[in-house]
This record gives C-alpha cells, sequence and structure tokens, in this order.
C-alpha cells in the first residue's frame, strides 16, 4: 500500500506532451509513486501508433500539440480499443 494505494498490480502509463522537460517530470512523479511509465511521445501522430500496442491503464495526454491534440488522440483511441471489462 502505498498513500492508501494498493500498487502491487502495477497501473502502466502513457505520457502524450511536446515537451521534453514536462514528459521527464511526469515520469519521475509517476515512478517515486508506484507507476510504470509504459511509454511515451512528443508528437499526436506517432502516440495514435504506439499506444494500441502498448495497451496502457491511462493515459496522460497534452490537450495541445504541434501535430493535434490530446482531445483527439484520446477519440482515435477510444474509438479502436476493445470494451473495458466491468
Amino acid at each position: 500500500m502505498r498513500g492508501g494505494v494498493d500498487v502491487s498490480a502495477t497501473i502502466r502509463a502513457f505520457l502524450l506532451d511536446d515537451h521534453e522537460m514536462v514528459r521527464r517530470g511526469l515520469r519521475e512523479l509517476l515512478s517515486n509513486s508506484g507507476i510504470r511509465v509504459a511509454g511515451e511521445s512528443g508528437s499526436a501522430r506517432q502516440a495514435a501508433l504506439v499506444v494500441p500496442g502498448l495497451r496502457p491503464d491511462v493515459a496522460i495526454l497534452d490537450a495541445r500539440l504541434p501535430d493535434g491534440s490530446g482531445i483527439d488522440v484520446c477519440g482515435q483511441l477510444r474509438s479502436t480499443a476493445p470494451p473495458s471489462a466491468p
């Protein structure tokens, strides 16, 4: 238990932000909380290609990117993802 959260089943996260320093800070913060960063990207296009194969538990998406938005990426991922178990 860490901070009232059971981290025995490690959460896998994907980071999407066009600023390397932001991704680096998030990666460190998440790692210190027991969350594993399964992948990261600085572009919407690359994230849309990579995330389905990684199948992270959660994705942290920047809203504004040079080649799109995290909101658009989220929509694309939701439309192609298998349904969640209840």
